[in-house]
């Protein structure tokens, strides 16, 4: 029996998961995430990016938005906010979560694309 993204996504994130928009955060995680190319552990996956996304918007809400915190300075006062969320993945390093997703992707390898196929290792 195959576990789905929602239930990976409790075991993994439980403070998360009684958000009432948890199912809008795997949906998008779903979106972005290549089920042929993770295989069995397509459904973890998604949890994880689901994971992740929520995390990042956390942040951003409890810190009024700007995003993660990069850097502070008292004198003067200064604070500084990680961009947050990007369309890429170059944001998978800012949470646990994220670099859990990264670790899989190192395990599987590195794609390379053939001729006949899609660019995310699936075939047409």
């Amino acid at each position: 029996m195959s576990t789905g993204a929602s239930a990976y996504f409790d075991i993994i994130a439980p403070q998360y998961a009684s958000e009432s928009n948890k199912s809008q955060y795997i949906s998008l995680a779903r979106a972005r995430t290549s089920t042929c190319w993770y295989g069995d552990n397509a459904e973890y996956a998604i949890a994880l990016r689901a994971a992740h996304m929520m995390m990042l918007d956390k942040r951003a809400q409890d810190n009024g938005g700007g995003g993660e915190i990069s850097s502070k300075r008292e004198g003067d006062l200064a604070i500084s906010y990680h961009k947050g969320q990007s369309s890429g993945n170059s944001d998978l390093s800012l949470t646990p979560y994220g670099r859990q997703l990264m670790g899989m992707r190192r395990e599987r390898g590195t794609l390379i694309g053939v001729t006949g196929g899609r660019d995310d290792g699936c075939p047409d």
